[in-house]
């Protein structure tokens, strides 16, 4: 510019004019085209004044802020927003010059290995080392000697040290973006989320990159980018060849060309050791180094979860018997099912919280082991071991393994004394009986022969012969049974020694043999040498002989403490480990056997005492049947909506279906959203659907069985799951769909309904307002169970969700059930019956080894004259019984006889 000025006009200072009385006549003089020029050249000589004055200053502000440049290219970008639009334009100039030379000029990043002639390709990750900012040293040991490792980068983010997990240092590495990688890819590999991709884009969005861009849209990405990932555990490290160096600061000619990561530094002495699981969580196995006695099998051992369940600090199971409390669960719910009148008001029994427990655990560990998934937005607890296979029964741990009952078949027998040997016996019987509940209908592999008095002290309330348990008056019987066990298994092994031959050989199946036989007793005086004969024989499989209290001569002594530890003098060469027998204090012993019986339908046992009669039964007097009064029909204009209704009216943006499989919809679409949800978003939904009120932090964890220490992260990825699901569904971007309040979470009322809230609400009604035989009891049920497609989270197998699911299913056919009772007790007409009908085959589609509703539906079936479809329906309910072990009742067997009925109307 100053070029072009001169070149064109010169000086525009006139050479005559040497004062101010001279450029005053020059002013005066008319205007010519030569002044008008020399103004515009004097205008732009000022101007360019004013800009090389502007640029001078700017050159100046950035030569003293260079080191701030260096550190941080955000600087640039502030000075020019807070300039003026003259000031803007140099420092525009002047500050793109300054950054595109620091662009070209980048001081090569320290590197810990020493440099080579050869030219080697940047890896696109260098594990990094965290910083110690109290000290601004990396805490990560170097190499002794120069290695092949790759060059270690530390940076110290003090808002990232907060947000991961609190720590006050922040490890990164160093990622090159290749071509087609994305924000989101990136954070599934390298963070296991690909929700933390803004994690990446907000600690690299100000980095200016080798070529002077910056990651200004995090959809764009260009190969060659620089990316530093935050991380807040050790990278995994590529395992290290089984015939490398033992020591890993020596160096290695041979492996100069490829990289290893060094060995993890071993514990200083004030810190504690990580072992067991703590080890594997922290080290992968293949990154450990191997140490003399650890084998593979070991390493495997420890990444699996517990052998045994405890109960407190007096009772403890194993995850074995815990499967067999876990089918007898199954059975007990049905036998409820079964034993409810439609007329108690009596809400059901309750399990016991113990048996709730065992049950949440071997229902986990019977789930089939699926690897590690990076998208899962929570992360379960460790399951339990797989519990052994259905006919074994254990009787404690040892080394965190289950030791299975052969070990007692020893010859002489085996003694337990001391202050645990009785709640070791009581757990033995248990896990006998628990075992016989896996094997249903199959007869049991264990049994036991217990005296009377023993049994009536270890398991109260049992009958005499209970499934694998077997009572005998006294210690003779006991022995008795035993040598016909003994017998048997004879007789027995004779005939599979001495096969029959001919054509007959290929039509005779082998049979399973008598099994394993138990016998627990406290030996006397007058039959210690039958019992110490029948000891001399034990083995495994055939027989086992337990004492308690009394040692038999030549018998094993096992010294059982109160904890269950056990001592076996003479044993430690066979069983190195600490065992540890199973144990049930009678309280928890009592719950157990209440369900192991509701299980096969019966109750406790009152055991009579001797010298005493048992006390009286009183009859309970039935009720009179009183005149039949005639059932008003329903007016023929208000007809009941039918069963198979479509959805109602949508009030709210989002309708939640939990009865049935649990299923989102918008108001406006028909067809569902969220069907892409992964299944702990679902879980977390139905598990909210069914408490409206809320449900704690701490009870969500418990219930969905999350990792202790994860809940929060868990929660909230739930939380954010839902959010973005709904909002992409419905708009409403401003508000949440679940409320929470502290640590308290729900549905957002005005924005969820839920189809169980309205099944609850129109159930109440139909009989509380008018009683039973209000005439509009029946539309009300029929649109109750319009919202009942199916049990509560249909096909979902949530352990937490069976006692509300049960519930649910005894309030829907408690409804149907006293209607058709009604129906058969009253001259109900043939548009009643025939609805009533219809609720009746809709439940017992959804339920259908519900044996009142058959029965019911049969006596309806009959009165109206269709004995094909009564049929049907006895048909039905035998086949699905007969999948669990199960016949009909007696009373619904002779339903099918034909009687005459006195009220049948055709």
């Amino acid at each position: 510019m100053p070029y072009v000025l001169w070149q064109a006009t010169g000086v525009p200072w006139p050479d005559r004019i040497s004062s101010w009385h001279d450029l005053g006549e020059r002013l005066a003089e008319p205007i010519s085209d030569p002044l008008v020029i020399d103004l515009l050249a004097v205008v732009g000589w000022v101007c360019w004044a004013a800009f090389a004055c502007t640029v001078v200053r700017e050159i100046c502000w950035y030569t003293a802020h260079l080191p701030q440049l260096l550190h941080d290219r955000r600087t640039h970008k502030d000075h020019v927003a807070a300039l003026s639009v003259k000031g803007s334009l140099a420092a525009l100039c002047i500050g793109t010059l300054v950054i595109g030379l620091l662009s070209l000029w980048r001081p090569s990043t320290a590197s810990a290995q020493q440099p080579s002639a050869s030219h080697t390709v940047r890896p696109p990750i260098a594990v990094t080392a965290p910083l110690n900012p109290s000290t601004g040293r990396a805490t990560g040991r170097m190499p002794a000697a120069p290695g092949p490792a790759k060059a270690a980068t530390a940076r110290f983010h003090p808002g990232h040290s907060e947000r991961d997990a609190g720590a006050a240092a922040v490890r990164h590495v160093e990622y090159t973006v290749r071509e087609g990688d994305t924000l989101w890819d990136i954070a599934h590999t390298h963070l296991g989320d690909a929700l933390k991709w803004p994690r990446i884009y907000a600690l690299n969005k100000d980095r200016v990159q080798r070529d002077g861009a910056q990651l200004a849209d995090p959809d764009l990405l260009k190969s060659g980018w620089q990316l530093a990932i935050p991380v807040s555990h050790q990278p995994k490290s590529t395992p290290p060849s089984a015939d490398g160096p033992a020591n890993p600061s020596a160096p290695d000619t041979a492996s100069q060309t490829s990289s290893a990561p060094p060995a993890p530094a071993r514990p200083t002495p004030d810190q504690k050791p990580a072992t067991g699981q703590q080890l594997d969580r922290t080290h992968p196995a293949s990154a450990r180094p191997r140490q003399d006695g650890d084998t593979a099998d070991r390493k495997v051992e420890a990444k699996r979860g517990p052998a045994a369940i405890g109960f407190g600090e007096a009772s403890l199971i194993g995850v074995t018997a815990a499967a067999g409390l876990l089918a007898a669960r199954r059975y007990w719910y049905v036998y409820q099912r079964r034993v409810r009148r439609p007329d108690d008001e009596a809400p059901a029994p309750a399990l016991s919280p113990l048996v709730d427990k065992a049950a949440q655990a071997a229902q986990a560990a019977t789930q089939p082991r699926c690897p590690d998934d990076p998208e899962a937005l929570v992360t379960r607890r460790t399951p339990p071991q797989q519990p052994r296979s259905a006919d074994t029964v254990t009787i404690g741990v040892d080394d965190n393994a289950e030791i299975p009952l052969d070990v007692l078949a020893t010859a002489g027998g085996c003694t337990w004394t001391g202050a645990g040997a009785e709640d070791a016996a009581r757990a033995l019987l248990t896990g006998i009986l628990t075992a016989a509940e896996r094997q249903r209908p199959g007869p049991p592999r264990v049994s036991a022969v217990v005296p009377e008095e023993l049994a009536a002290c270890l398991l109260p309330g049992l009958p005499p012969q209970f499934t694998a348990l077997t009572q005998a008056a006294d210690t003779a019987q006991a022995v008795r049974l035993a040598e016909q066990h003994l017998v048997v298994h004879a007789r027995a092994q004779h005939d599979r020694d001495t096969p029959p031959s001919g054509p007959e050989a290929e039509n005779i199946a082998e049979e399973a043999g008598p099994g394993s036989l138990v016998l627990l007793t406290v030996p006397d005086a007058a039959h210690i040498g039958q019992i110490q004969a029948l000891a001399a024989r034990s083995q495994p499989g055939i027989l086992t002989v337990l004492t308690l209290d009394t040692p038999l001569p030549g018998a094993e002594h096992w010294h059982v403490a109160a904890d269950g530890t056990t001592t076996m003098p003479g044993r430690s060469a066979r069983h190195p480990g600490q065992l540890e027998l199973f144990r049930l204090t009678p309280d928890a012993g009592r719950d157990m056997t209440e369900v192991l019986l509701g299980a096969h339908g019966q109750r406790p046992h009152l055991r009579a005492l001797p010298n005493q009669q048992p006390p009286p039964r009183v009859a309970r007097p039935q009720p009179t049947p009183g005149p039949e009064e005639p059932e008003p029909e329903p007016a023929a204009t208000s007809d009941p909506p039918p069963t198979s209704a479509s959805r109602p009216q949508q009030t709210t943006p989002v309708r939640l279906h939990v009865l049935g499989p649990v299923t989102l919809y918008v108001r406006g679409h028909d067809e569902p959203v969220g069907t892409n949800l992964r299944p702990e978003v679902h879980e977390f939904l139905a598990l909210l659907a069914a408490h409206p009120t809320g449900l704690l932090a701490a009870d969500i964890a418990d219930k969905l069985q999350l990792e202790p220490g994860t809940e929060q992260n868990a929660l909230k990825n739930l939380r954010r799951a839902v959010r973005r699901a709904l909002r992409a569904a419905t708009g409403i971007s401003e508000r949440e769909f679940i409320l929470r309040q502290g640590e308290l979470h729900k549905l957002h009322p005005d924005l969820i309904e839920t189809d169980l809230s309205d099944f609850t609400l129109i159930l109440k009604r139909a009989f509380s307002s008018a009683g039973e035989s209000a005439p509009d009891a029946l539309a009300h049920v029929r649109a109750a169970l319009s919202h009942y497609c199916g049990p509560f989270a249909q096909g979902a197998d949530h352990l937490w969700a069976d006692a509300i699911r049960e519930h649910l299913t005894t309030q829907a056919t408690d409804a149907a059930l006293r209607l058709a009772h009604q129906a058969e007790h009253t001259t109900a007409g043939p548009h009643q019956r025939d609805a009533i009908l219809l609720l009746l085959e809709h439940l017992g589609a959804i339920h259908p080894d519900h044996e009142r509703l058959t029965q019911h539906a049969i006596r309806l079936y009959q009165a109206a004259g269709r004995h094909d479809a009564a049929r049907h329906a006895y048909t039905r309910l035998e086949r699905h019984l007969s999948e669990l072990g199960l016949e009909p009742d007696p009373a619904t067997r002779v339903l099918l006889t034909p009687r005459a009925h006195p009220h049948q109307t055709r």
